[in-house]
């Protein structure tokens, strides 16, 4: 048996132009020569008849069995730059240990650059699928030749292997530039001048100005430093002080919190425990608030549960299940006992979508979700965990319609928010667009006031993310209707923006 590998560089005698020839060309084939003292001699030969190069011959002797003893090449008048790797057997013995690194530190660099396109991508069917929004599908053969071209075939071969066993098709992991530079459509109108600009920007403003100021937990506010934060919930009102539910909801919410506190086995359950146990300690209370709040508390316990199923997880004590179960079935009580709450989960039944709608929904928000963590400039660390937490949250849980709900809502009442804050100061301004400044009209003046940085920055997250915006208002549906006229004007003014 003869092993090939690599490839031959040859150089014509006449034309100088280099030529290559793959492993895989050569056949060798074996023929038994004269008897000699120690066994028969045998020859091996692989011709390969090139179109420009002519006849080439490799040449190896076996003598005795099982011995190389000798081996040519025969390129005629043409010169061997580097030749195909061959020989007697199976080869040198590659070391495991080195080759299964490699593998691995090709695999490591795929999943690096490429993922799943179910992690971020939006799901439309009516659109034929995935929205390739950064580029793709990408093939990891593809990817991994025109990288790593110096690597072995058979090293790339298993890299391959490893990695189609989670899927064929592969979108770019995006970065910053990523979410403020997506690509322009095929299809897109020239940048408009001036005055259909200053047009633009007057329909945009006047849909701002007509945006309802939030009326249910969560608000989205700029602070003193610029950035956008959490803020009270407009929905806040105090309750009868003799409510016996809210009374043994509290108290079993601490326990809850002190009996999780207790181990770090579960500490996302806690964390929503947590958060759970504040909004109701606080006075006034936001129903809509605690609403949400309780459906991740409930998802945050199936999501355990499960865990403790497939041990993953060590199992609860005797007194957190206890208590567990006795703040779930407290806070549905509390819920349905209140005229808001009540309402809140007879509309979270117009949430309910299919297993595709809902992929398309989550994806369109985990994406925005992405772009608010890469803009530290403009929002506070607290909103992007948030908005994290809730697009992971998107169709899970027992009541995945409510999951949906809370989904809509926060990202609906973020993106109004920012306008809003926009509408604030004037609006968006000509110079805003033209030459990235806002202080360069009378809108820009006020802004100066407010932080013209800050507002700048609202503008450009808003503008570069224009695409983002379409997608999650075409999966979200009616209750966010506004976002798809607003969305396309503000594509407009991405294709206008001057870097």
């Amino acid at each position: 048996m003869v092993f090939v590998r690599g490839k031959a560089r040859i150089r014509h005698a006449e034309t100088g132009e280099v030529h290559e020839i793959d492993a895989d060309e050569l056949v060798f084939d074996a023929s038994e020569g004269e008897e000699r003292s120690m066994g028969p001699e045998t020859t091996y030969s692989a011709v390969v008849h090139h179109p420009q190069l002519g006849q080439l011959v490799w040449y190896l002797w076996e003598y005795p069995v099982g011995a190389e003893n000798d081996r040519e090449t025969d390129v005629g008048a043409h010169e061997l730059l580097e030749n195909i790797d061959y020989g007697l057997g199976t080869g040198p013995p590659d070391d495991d240990d080195d080759r299964q690194s490699r593998i691995d530190a090709l695999v490591e660099w795929f999943f690096e650059h490429y993922e799943d396109p179910a992690h971020r991508l939006p799901h439309i069917s009516a659109e034929g699928g995935y929205q390739w929004i950064h580029g793709g599908p990408y093939d990891a053969r593809d990817v991994l030749s025109d990288n790593f071209s110096d690597e072995p075939e058979d090293i790339l071969e298993a890299a391959i292997d490893q990695i189609e066993t989670d899927g064929t098709d592969w979108s770019p992991v995006p970065g910053r530039e990523d979410y403020d530079d997506l690509e322009r459509p095929d299809d897109a109108d020239e940048p408009p001048g001036e005055e259909e600009l200053s047009a633009i920007l007057a329909d945009l403003n006047g849909l701002i100005v007509q945006l309802p100021e939030p009326d249910a937990d969560p608000v989205f506010r700029m602070g003193e430093d610029g950035l956008i934060h959490m803020a009270p919930p407009p929905d806040r009102h105090k309750l009868a002080k003799d409510d016996g539910v809210v009374d043994e909801l509290r108290t079993a919410a601490a326990d809850l919190v002190h009996s999780l506190a207790g181990t770090n086995a579960h500490t996302e359950l806690l964390a929503s425990a947590e958060r759970y146990a504040a909004a109701l300690a606080d006075d006034p209370v936001s129903l809509s608030q605690l609403y949400g709040r309780g459906v991740r508390l409930e998802n945050a316990a199936t999501t355990v549960r499960v865990r403790i199923e497939a041990d993953e997880l060590p199992s609860f004590t005797a007194e957190t299940d206890l208590t567990l179960n006795t703040v779930l079935d407290l806070h549905a009580t509390f819920i349905m006992s209140q005229e808001e709450g009540r309402q809140l989960v007879e509309n979270a039944a117009a949430y309910q979508r299919t297993p595709e709608e809902t992929k398309a929904l989550k994806a369109a928000a985990e994406q925005i979700a992405a772009a608010v963590t890469l803009r530290p400039d403009v929002f506070s660390p607290e909103v992007g965990a948030y908005l994290t937490d809730t697009a992971h949250d998107i169709g899970a849980g027992p009541h995945p319609e409510r999951s949906n709900q809370i989904g809509v809502s926060t990202f609906g009442n973020l993106i109004s928010g920012l306008l809003k804050q926009i509408g604030s100061v004037g609006g968006i301004a000509v110079g805003a667009i033209i030459g990235g400044a806002i202080a360069a009209s009378a809108p820009g003046v006020v802004a100066i006031a407010a932080g013209a940085g800050a507002i700048n920055g609202l503008v450009s997250f808003l503008t570069a993310n224009a695409p983002l915006l379409l997608l999650f208002a075409a999966a979200a549906g009616s209750d966010v209707s506004w976002m798809t006229s607003i969305a396309r004007l503000l594509d407009k003014l991405r294709h206008n923006k001057k870097t």
